[in-house]
Formats: C-alpha cells, structure tokens, sequence
C-alpha cells in the first residue's frame, strides 16, 4: 500500500528514515563551510524524470504540453539533443550509471530485475549494496557533504546516503516536491538526487505523448518548479540538472519468448494456475522491447548452436516482430551481463511478454521501452539532460551526450574525486 509523503518528514517518512534523522542534522548544519572550503565547489540537485524522451522537452509545443519550468531550462542553461542509453535502456541500469558513469558491466545492476528462471517474478534491484563500482553519493560522503536522496532507484539501505526516502507514494508529485522542500531547508544537502516515476508507469499504460502521460509531465513540471525554487534560497549557487534513463515507444503486439522456447524443448514449465520454469537450458530474460537469451550451459556449444538456430527461425517469421539477433561477440564491449549469450532487438511496436503458456503472439497496447540501442539504433530510446546554474553556459545545444558523462560532470561541479567514470566530463562554460 501506497504512503502520503504530503508534508516532509511525515509519520511514515519517519518510519523510513529512523533514528537517522536526530544525529544527522547536527552535523549537516555545519555541512555548508565544508561546501565552501573548496574553491569553486557548487551544491547539486539532480532530478530523474523515469520515461521523458526529449522531444518532449524541445518540442512541447508539438505536443501541447505545458511544462514552463523545464522550457525555461533550454534557455538558461545547456542541454542535449538526446542522450545514448546503456543496454538495457531500462529504469535501474541506467540509473546506476547516472550515478556511477560506468557500463552495467561494471557497476553490476544488469536490469530491473536479476536472472532468476525458476522464480515467477524476481525481486527487482533495489539494495544500495548490489551497486559494485563508486557512485556519486559515495565520492560526496568520502568529501565530507551532505547527501539526500528521494526515491531514486536501487539506493536502500544506502549508508552513502544521509537523508534517504526509498518507500512512500512515489507518484505523489506535490508531496515529493514539500518533502523535497523540507529536507533542503532543514538539512541542506549539497548533493540531492530526486527521483519522479509517474511519467513511466503513465506511458507504460497509455503510451509516450498519451493524455494521461502529458498530465504527469505537466504535474512533474510544476513540482520541479518548486524544488528548484526552494534549492536556489538555500544555495543561490547551486547546478541543477534534469536527466531520464530511457526513451518510450508505442506497442501493439506481445511476443511471450519463454513460450516459444517452451515449444522448442529449451523450457519445461509446470502446468498450473501460475505456471513456472522448472527446467531449462535457454531461457529469455526479460526486458521490454528486447529479449536477453541466456544459456544454461556456457560451454554446451551444441545447445547454443540450436538455440541460435531457433532464433533465426523465428525471425524469419515477419510477425514474431524480430529487428536482429544480436550475438556475444557484438555486444562484447556494451556492457551486457556476462551471462548473456544472445540480444533479440525486437522492431518498433513489439515488446516481449511474460507468459509461459499459452499463444507465442498476443496482442497489447500502451508503451515500452528497453529496446535494444545504440548511437544510431532505435534513437527514441534515448533519454534528455538539461543543466543549469551558475557558470553553466545558457541556452548551449550539446548535441549527442552519452550518459555515463554525466556522473563526471555532476562530480566536477561538487569537486569531488570519481575516478572510476572515465568518459569525459561535458564543456559547460558559460
């Protein structure tokens, strides 16, 4: 069951942060002299919008949508055209990259949800821990700042976090922003990551550009406007910086992999009223709008020259909706879960299923993503970045960004050390 999260630092928020509020705010009202101490340090907000595709953002009018505080970032400060994901282009993956500015490969979440055959449903990423390489939160810390975050993905029980809010009602904008609000005023990270969601789930239902995902952007728009708002009385020279993980496509047709592989031999799945895996040798990970195969025994070539062989059968079939089968050696160096053998890169307007019995084919509505995405593959996967503040150039097009220079650029504006993101850092003087 949802919470209200209405006023900051209400009964259940409490409940989630714990004894870690009282022994906090001692030290973090002495936070902004260590802040100071470093010459040209400047404060962080950093907000994730889960789903905004940045059309949205440079061509709202197109749209209809009415969003005046995010428009308004385009002209004062500097912004991409569009930002090329990390494989694949889901929610946490790509979450831990902004924060890590490394490949999946190396920071280790490889998905929402890990490889687990045999379980119906596994539990999604959500532990702070299951993030293997340094993040942002953690450089900050090490530095001697004040860090908070709200909502953001994969970051429980984060001891590099010391204002944290992971569990409440996520799709409550207003009530994010007063906690927002309240948590700045009262504790003054200099780095807070902020986290809205209700434009995805929206657009998952509905797809991109429907009207209820235009009215959660409107709703999100508004919300950023007072964050912001309330972030410049604290710390008039703070960096704002709005980012997203991934792009959105509409759908119309389902391909429930697990069945079709079910019907080659690959899966033995237990009839029931919830069926489940009980044996297997390929098995498809799912995604969205991609399929990740993975296969039992590496080293079984003969298994995996079958596997391969189905693939190519169900290819062939112009309704199974399949773009390319992708195998190990083409996605070597993208940053793949090392157990992945092969990438199935759906075409426009498929998704994969979840179904173990039933018809291979259904069909479905609303949206997706997770598409398999390059540099010039599937480009309305990319996600938007928009930066502002002081010494931040105004109204600059900074074309085509990857998104693991972003955890770089946020760390060089906090001056703190994150040697492990290695891209470079975006040219942002004014």
């Amino acid at each position: 069951m949802k919470k209200s999260i209405g006023v900051f630092l209400c009964a259940p928020l409490l409940a989630v942060a714990g004894s870690l509020l009282a022994p906090m705010s001692a030290r973090s009202e002495a936070a902004p002299a260590s802040a100071a101490s470093v010459p040209g340090r400047q404060p962080v907000l950093m907000i994730s919008i889960d789903g905004l595709m940045p059309e949205a953002v440079l061509n709202a009018d197109a749209h209809g949508l009415k969003i005046p505080n995010l428009r308004r970032l385009l002209s004062e400060g500097s912004y991409a055209r569009e930002v090329v994901n990390v494989n694949p282009t889901v929610t946490n993956p790509n979450h831990a990259s902004l924060v890590t500015g490394v490949l999946p490969s190396e920071h280790g979440i490889y998905n929402n949800r890990p490889f687990a055959p045999l379980e119906r449903t596994p539990k999604m990423y959500g532990l702070y821990s299951e993030i293997k390489a340094p993040t942002l939160w953690h450089a900050a810390k090490s530095a001697g700042l004040t860090t908070g975050s709200i909502f953001w993905p994969v970051t429980r029980k984060a001891g590099d976090i010391d204002f944290n809010i992971t569990d409440g009602d996520d799709e409550d904008e207003a009530g994010i922003a007063k906690t927002a609000g309240g948590l700045i005023a009262r504790h003054r990270p200099q780095l807070l990551t902020v986290h809205f969601v209700s434009l995805d789930h929206r657009a998952h239902e509905t797809g991109p550009f429907s009207p209820p995902a235009d009215a959660a952007l409107e709703r999100i728009d508004l919300a950023i406007g007072q964050i912001i708002a309330d972030e410049r009385k604290t710390y008039p020279d703070a960096v704002v910086v709005i980012v997203s993980d991934h792009g959105f496509a509409r759908v119309s047709e389902v391909i429930n992999f697990n069945v079709a592989l079910a019907e080659a031999g690959f899966i033995t799945v237990a009839d029931g009223p919830k069926p489940s895996i009980v044996a297997w040798k390929a098995s498809a990970w799912y995604v969205g709008a991609s399929a990740m195969i993975v296969l039992r025994g590496r080293r079984d070539r003969e298994t995996g020259r079958r596997v391969m062989e189905y693939l190519r059968q169900l290819a062939n079939d112009p309704a199974n909706g399949i773009e390319h089968i992708y195998a190990r050696d083409e996605i070597a160096a993208l940053g793949f879960a090392p157990n992945v053998d092969f990438v199935v890169a759906f075409r426009d307007g498929y998704r994969m299923g979840t179904a173990l019995t039933g018809p291979v084919r259904t069909r479905s509505k609303g949206g997706a993503h997770g598409a398999f995405a390059t540099l010039t593959i599937r480009r309305d996967m990319h996600s938007a970045f928009l930066i502002t503040g002081p010494g931040i150039a105004a109204a600059r097009d900074l074309g085509t960004i990857d998104i693991r220079q972003i955890a770089p650029t946020v760390a060089g504006k906090l001056k703190i050390a994150l040697p492990s993101a290695t891209m470079t850092a975006l040219s942002l003087v004014d």
